[in-house]
């Protein structure tokens, strides 16, 4: 499938107008129940496209996301919340795109970093959770291979970012922002960049106190 045909797919059933409401709920629910700060707001690039990590606590992460960032999000998420035909539905018309996050379906991996190129190289913004699955923070969770090439494909950034806190009600959430990675002037190898990627991401992550 070639890149105009990922953008089309992924676009077919995405709803704008839809989205923006969802967004306005979204910053609601998140305001009523969360207590949120937020560090290195100002790493966010402003007027081009990036391509945005995060490690993976919860589902919510997404609502997380959405709550502090201004530009729209198009998330990358695991295939089983398309396992309904109203999930589907729904989380079609904000945008997503499918992937199986357990390597089992090559074909449709490669759909996905296919469509991740796409819409970064239309000008999106597109998130990737590189663990693949949510955790608790203090569980080790591999990163998926492959982030870092795709942002120096799209020759965009990759805004590293560490999420900590509980979303229990009326708890808090910290959402550390890093400063945006260009992996074409880090000249790297590929090894080198997915280690580099990982750590930076880890580092935005608090480690709790004994």
């Amino acid at each position: 499938m070639e890149r105009k045909n990922y953008l089309e797919e992924a676009n077919k059933e995405y709803d704008y107008k839809f989205y923006v409401k969802f967004k306005k709920f979204v910053l609601l629910w998140m305001k009523l129940f969360y207590r949120i700060q937020i560090n290195g707001i100002e790493n966010i690039p402003k007027d081009e496209n990036y391509l945005l990590s995060a490690n993976h606590l919860n589902i919510l992460d997404s609502w997380l996301l959405i709550a502090v960032t201004k530009h729209n999000l198009r998330f990358m998420v695991d295939q089983k919340l398309y396992y309904t035909k109203l999930g589907k539905r729904l989380f079609k018309k904000v945008g997503t795109f499918e992937v199986d996050p357990s390597g089992n379906d090559q074909r449709k991996n490669q759909g996905a970093i296919g469509t991740a190129i796409a819409l970064l190289r239309s000008g999106e913004k597109v998130v990737i959770f590189p663990e693949g699955m949510t955790h608790p923070v203090d569980v080790y969770v591999p990163f998926k291979p492959g982030i870092p090439r795709i942002a120096k494909m799209c020759n965009t950034v990759l805004v590293p970012v560490g999420i900590t806190g509980s979303y229990k009600p009326f708890h808090k959430l910290e959402v550390n922002i890093g400063t945006p990675i260009n992996f074409k002037d880090l000249k790297l190898n590929k090894q080198e960049e997915e280690k580099y990627f990982e750590q930076k991401v880890r580092s935005l992550v608090p480690k709790k106190k004994k």
